[in-house]
């Protein structure tokens, strides 16, 4: 038998609800519960014993009014938990900045030391300055075949044999090579000379300022300043991203703004190290932070000069759905964070970046939603602000022939966050009733329906379903939100009933017939069907409770138990009185009103 899950999360009503005090479990009770389940409760004991030292005294129905007491407060509780929930996703000012940004480029050297550190050995490019400590590769090939490495002198010269002191400190490599090419030449006739470097000298500078760890480092003559940064550990949270400079003898002979690499892909470092350079890392600018509409939402360090347009480019710009006339720049002013209304981003070139400043790009007020099922155009459309579900299904060219309206279903995601707190809490008071039964039926008891409901409740989705009536005008009361669904299935011609009776499955829909046609179109009630306790769950999501025919001057009216096509018949099994009998019948018949939870797990309940 194939049954599906119709999931319909509204406020839940439990009548039987354990005290939230510590006890000790029964390891026998524990090990014939699922692994899951037991996990949980484990947890939960142990979290309450943390929090309390009084002993554990569930209870059981001990009257009606400490049962209607226990009722109201858990409604409370969950009145209070929906509403603060409704109030943050509503809330704008809490929603609107993620608090989690960084700030931009502060992990860049975290990968370039491992990724682009030079490594002592000589492949520099023409350009490389040499200096005292480096070798040089000479070779002589022609009259005079010669072949040595020659070390630059503290002078910063080299002795070539036969030629004497050639002074090539402070000349590029490619210069040093066309001087000693020269003084070969001069001196044999039809020698060639090739030069190599060796080896590359090392160089020891000092890293200073705000950088993670200052101090002096030795590195080789081919580093820069993003190399002896990175050898530092990177920058502080002090430091500045945008000013680094290189200092030679007390003056600034090259600066280097992270920024330039990072955002618009400029390297112009020029200058290598030598020893007794020194590395300043500037304090932090200011730091503005850009959320929502934009490609990069991220913190951004500016500097005193920048106006606040320079920040959308570093954001890589507004992103399509953006409201471009509904920006916000938050500022503190006097000690106090205040609005200040921009009315198009044009503004933003006149505003000039201040520490502090926040600023938060809307999107636009169109949003997607999907259209599926039994539509001429199924897709995804995008809506407008106060567009509606009839404006939806119009998008998608109307309904088809055999559309079912009746049984459509409408997923919206605001309610899919407040269906997933409310099963939360469903399933914990769940736990609890296991606890206190556990303990009050001292094993004489069969908590497995219970179990079996607690564990449906912890597998089910909760997706979001409202109930709508597209038979009338009244689903124009509803507008489209982002990422909401509607689903037209084609109409179904059965209706299905399940539970005690004699042949469980689908009935072909006769209009006009009530729920006692279709039981006994299945072979009418078995011996234990409690016919005071069934249920219709209905295509649309609603679902009632139906008493059957108890004397000939008692039935349920017709009003109330009009039967549609594809809707459920549920026949539950008559219980006995036990304690978690009753505690399973009030646990299936709300869920079966507001959960929607499977047939199947419904059935294992009203059987032994």
């Amino acid at each position: 038998m194939k049954t599906k899950k119709l999931i319909l999360f509204s406020l839940i009503s439990l009548t039987i609800v354990a005290q939230d005090m510590p006890t000790l479990l029964n390891q026998e009770f524990l090990d014939s519960l699922p692994e899951d389940i037991r996990k949980d409760i484990q947890d939960k004991n142990t979290a309450t014993a943390l929090n309390s030292n009084e002993t554990y005294r569930p209870y059981l129905y001990s009257s009606k009014l400490k049962q209607t007491e226990e009722l109201l407060n858990l409604k409370d509780r969950l009145e209070k938990d929906l509403t603060d929930l409704e109030r943050r996703l509503n809330s704008d000012e809490e929603l609107r900045i993620n608090k989690d940004l960084k700030l931009y480029g502060s992990d860049f050297f975290n990968t370039f030391q491992t990724s682009f550190m030079p490594i002592n050995e000589p492949n520099p490019d023409s350009g490389y300055m040499l200096d005292k400590g480096d070798v040089l590769q000479i070779q002589l090939v022609g009259q005079n075949d010669f072949s040595e490495e020659l070390l630059i002198n503290p002078d910063g010269s080299i002795s070539v044999p036969d030629i004497g002191q050639i002074t090539i400190a402070g000349l590029s490599l490619d210069e040093a090579s066309r001087l000693i090419q020269l003084k070969v030449s001069s001196a044999f006739i039809g020698t060639e000379a090739f030069i190599n470097l060796a080896e590359i000298r090392d160089v020891n500078i000092l890293v200073t300022g705000n950088a993670q760890n200052p101090g002096i480092y030795t590195l080789t003559g081919n580093s820069n300043i993003l190399h002896a940064i990175s050898a530092s550990g990177g920058i502080s949270e002090y430091g500045s991203l945008r000013e680094i400079n290189l200092l030679r003898n007390n003056t600034i002979i090259e600066s280097l703004d992270v920024y330039d690499l990072l955002i618009d892909g400029q390297y112009n470092l020029k200058k290598r190290l030598r020893s007794g350079d020194v590395v300043f890392v500037g304090a932090r600018k200011n730091i503005v932070t850009i959320d929502g509409a934009v490609n990069r939402p991220a913190k951004y360090e500016v500097t005193n000069e920048q106006s606040l347009d320079s920040i959308i480019k570093y954001a890589n710009g507004i992103s399509r759905t953006a409201d471009r006339e509904n920006f916000s720049l938050e500022r503190i002013l006097d000690g106090t964070l205040k609005s200040i209304p921009v009315r198009n981003e044009n503004q933003f070139k006149t505003i000039k970046a201040e520490d502090g400043d926040l600023i938060y790009i809307r999107e636009h007020p169109y949003r997607q939603a999907k259209i599926s099922g039994a539509v001429l155009k199924p897709g995804s459309y995008t809506m407008a602000e106060g567009e509606t579900i009839n404006d939806l299904i119009e998008k998608a060219g109307g309904f088809t022939d055999n559309a079912y309206k009746f049984g459509a279903i409408y997923q919206n995601q605001d309610a899919k966050l407040i269906n997933e707190q409310s099963k939360e809490i469903l399933y914990q008071e769940f736990l609890d009733n296991i606890i206190a039964v556990s303990q009050l039926s001292a094993g004489s008891f069969d908590l497995g329906p219970v179990v079996q409901l607690t564990q449906e409740i912890k597998n089910t989705d909760a997706n979001g379903r409202v109930v709508i009536d597209l038979l009338n005008e009244g689903s124009d009361l509803y507008n489209v939100q982002e990422g909401d669904e509607l689903f037209i299935p084609e109409r179904n011609n059965v209706v299905y009933v399940y539970g005690e009776i004699s042949t469980e499955g689908a009935v072909m829909y006769s209009e006009l017939k009530d729920v006692e046609y279709f039981v006994q179109k299945s072979g009418g009630y078995k011996q234990f069907a409690d016919t005071k306790s069934m249920y219709l769950l209905h295509p649309n999501g609603e679902s009632q409770l139906y008493r059957s025919q108890r004397s000939i001057f008692e039935r349920t009216p017709k009003s109330d138990i009009r039967i549609y096509p594809g809707s459920i018949i549920f026949v539950p099994r008559e219980l006995d009185d036990s304690a978690p009998r009753r505690l399973a019948a009030q646990a299936y018949v709300s869920l079966l009103g507001n959960l929607g939870l499977t047939l199947a797990s419904l059935s294992a309940i009203s059987n032994d």
